[in-house]
């Protein structure tokens, strides 16, 4: 699978609230596995969504965690 270098376009599309959510959920997600492997950070940001009211099988976690993974952490 082959991810976006910015992770937010895989947000187009989406409510505004979901939107805003996702990077919430991104900004919990990379204090809570930086440094983890991508399983690791892929299910933190599952959980984080799922908790968030989210769908935690849309595309932009996978993206999301390859970004929390390599280090790009910003958010905004």
């Amino acid at each position: 699978m082959t991810t976006p270098s910015d992770w937010r376009t895989t947000l187009d599309g989406l409510p505004l609230e979901s939107r805003l959510k996702a990077l919430l959920v991104f900004e919990l997600a990379a204090d809570r596995a930086a440094g983890a492997p991508i399983e690791e950070t892929t299910a933190t940001l599952r959980a984080a969504a799922q908790a968030e009211g989210l769908d935690d099988h849309e595309p932009w976690i996978d993206a999301a965690a390859a970004a929390i993974t390599a280090g790009r952490t910003v958010a905004l």
